[in-house]
């Protein structure tokens, strides 16, 4: 039987056993849809609120140290509560961003390992359940903390404990090889019939090699360059606010900034990298579940690849290039946006994929 043939029946396969396993379904969606609405709140973050606070925070210190110096306390409590606040804000937004990104990636991890949970359906799919409502849960809870109070994250540590719970759950159920289950082996090559599987396993490996390299180099340049010099601008600048002058302290509280928004920025575009490689491994094992021909699966698998390494590189030019390189950055963010979208709508189109004899060329 030739390549293609061969792809084309494991397929065929894996749909079939797709449309039977409403809890590998229920987690493929999920997992797709919380990443993407994930990167959706960072493309809102970085507009919206990201830039904008980056501008009044630079603003505000100045005006500390001018009260600082002038010994005028109510002035530097008011200005100092406008960092705090703008800090804790973006905070909320960043911790939404990541954890929603976090979670879907182990929603789609636990997708493609639910042949091998030795559980019922019906249990699986209440895990299934338990494991995104908890999620949701415990998302909500923290980005609503900063407006309704700390009693929200509460909350928000019950819906983490449901995530424990039901990820807990399927591990102590993971057997794999036993029972009816396709060897280990089989199933992969059944996950990865698609030719969109296999090109964004490739491009994920890649982009995480690229990532975790560029993430040590700059590690070293980090502890050997980057860390002193911000060190040194806070020292500098407390001597010059003790001795009165302002005009020294604020030019290297700016340069205390400038290299602030250096290091951050560069270690998102390392963390991006990686974050963006996996999330292209990931994707891969659970192309056969996306109910689309196999040319439009290559369209979006491709439109996630552009943007998923262009980003990145695009976030590391806004160190020299400034909002016109993070412009791109969202530009190219929204690519994946787009990418991840359409596979989501396929998983939503499975239902009778098997009847409709969905397992056409890979």
């Amino acid at each position: 039987m030739s390549t293609q043939k061969l792809h084309r029946v494991v397929e065929v396969s894996a749909v079939e056993k797709f449309s039977r396993m409403e809890s590998t379904r229920l987690l493929a969606f999920g997992g797709i849809a919380f990443v993407a609405t994930g990167i959706l709140v960072g493309e809102l973050y970085a507009i919206y609120v990201s830039h904008i606070a980056n501008g009044v925070i630079g603003r505000t210190w100045p005006e500390i140290i001018r009260s600082v110096v002038g010994g005028d306390a109510a002035a530097f409590s008011g200005h100092f509560d406008v960092i705090s606040d703008l800090t804790a804000k973006r905070g909320r937004l960043m911790n939404t961003h990541s954890h929603l990104g976090g979670y879907g990636l182990v929603a789609i991890l636990l997708s493609f390992l639910q042949p091998y949970v030795k559980l019922d359906a019906k249990t699986k799919r209440r895990i299934a359940e338990g494991f995104l409502l908890g999620a949701l849960v415990h998302v909500l809870g923290v980005y609503v903390s900063y407006y309704a109070g700390a009693w929200t994250l509460y909350v928000a540590d019950v819906g983490a404990l449901l995530v424990v719970v039901a990820c807990g759950g399927s591990l102590l159920a993971l057997r794999p090889g036993a029972g009816d289950a396709p060897p280990l082996e089989k199933h992969l090559v059944q996950l990865l019939a698609p030719r969109s599987a296999r090109y964004l396993v490739r491009c994920g490996l890649a982009l995480m090699v690229i990532g975790m390299s560029f993430g040590l180099y700059y590690a070293w340049v980090l502890v050997s360059q980057h860390e002193p010099a911000l060190l040194a601008s806070i020292g500098n600048a407390t001597g010059m606010t003790a001795q009165g002058n302002v005009a020294e302290a604020v030019a290297q509280i700016g340069e205390f900034k400038r290299m602030q928004s250096r290091i951050a920025i560069t270690a998102a575009a390392h963390s991006h990298a990686v974050e963006f490689g996996f999330l292209m491994l990931l994707l891969g094992f659970v192309q056969s579940y996306v109910l689309l021909s196999s040319q439009w699966r290559m369209h979006w698998a491709r439109l996630v690849s552009v943007g998923a390494f262009a980003l990145p590189v695009c976030v590391y030019l806004a160190n020299t290039y400034g909002l016109r390189a993070a412009a791109f950055s969202d530009l190219f963010g929204g690519l994946v946006l787009v990418g991840l979208l359409a596979m989501c709508f396929g998983v939503i189109r499975h239902t009778g994929a098997a009847d409709r004899g969905a397992g056409e060329e890979a």
